[in-house]
């Protein structure tokens, strides 16, 4: 979820124009990482993705920004569901087989705008709220998560967490051993995004 990230883009703050559309180029390194982490009524567990899985190729992202929140276009992100990894292998198993897999490889995230306020005078760190769509299993689910910003040189590294239910993607929690084990329906989705970003410069005045 994912794509929660593909969340890379939210790293796009440091357009600073409020009149023209800007275009970006961002590439996610190899140390961000998404972790997804659950739990049934017995024990917790984690699956998890690194940057290497999440993505290695360089996306365009066009923006606007009016008053503090900034719109994204361009930034549709599948992520590949099979290649998320677990130190609990039957965790990871019935991971896939609730996500169904095999009919729906993927799943997706656009990020339609970005709410953001500096903390610090320089404008180097941000907290705010993006408002994510997500698609799972064919169904799309909009949700406004918390996200803190920081800029060190040319990376930008984006932190956000948050809880919701399998429920709102039609998603039901299995129980097994005839019902001694009963996994819980609320999952974390954890993100640790560093990005490389590239000015493109200005594409269109508003």
């Amino acid at each position: 979820m994912k794509k929660i990230i593909g969340l890379m883009v939210l790293c796009f703050i440091i357009c600073d124009s409020v009149t023209a559309q800007n275009l970006f180029s961002a590439e996610l390194q190899k140390n961000s990482s998404l972790t997804i982490s659950g739990s049934t009524n017995l024990l917790s567990f984690k699956l998890f993705q690194n940057g290497e899985k999440l993505s290695r190729n360089k996306i365009s992202i066009a923006t606007t920004q009016t008053q503090n929140k900034i719109f994204l276009s361009q930034n549709r992100l599948s992520v590949a569901v099979n290649n998320f990894a677990s130190n609990n292998i039957m965790a990871l198993k019935d991971f896939l087989k609730l996500l169904k897999s095999d009919t729906y490889p993927t799943l997706q995230v656009q990020i339609n705008y970005l709410n953001l306020q500096p903390i610090t005078e320089k404008g180097q760190s941000y907290n705010g709220n993006a408002l994510v769509s997500i698609t799972i299993t064919g169904i799309t689910k909009q949700y406004s998560i918390p996200i803190s910003f920081n800029s060190n040189g040319d990376s930008y590294i984006v932190d956000g967490k948050k809880k919701m239910s399998i429920r709102d993607f039609g998603l039901s929690p299995q129980n097994k051993m005839m019902g001694l084990i009963k996994v819980s329906e609320w999952i974390d989705i954890d993100f640790h995004m560093i990005c490389k970003i590239t000015t493109s410069g200005d594409i269109a005045k508003l």
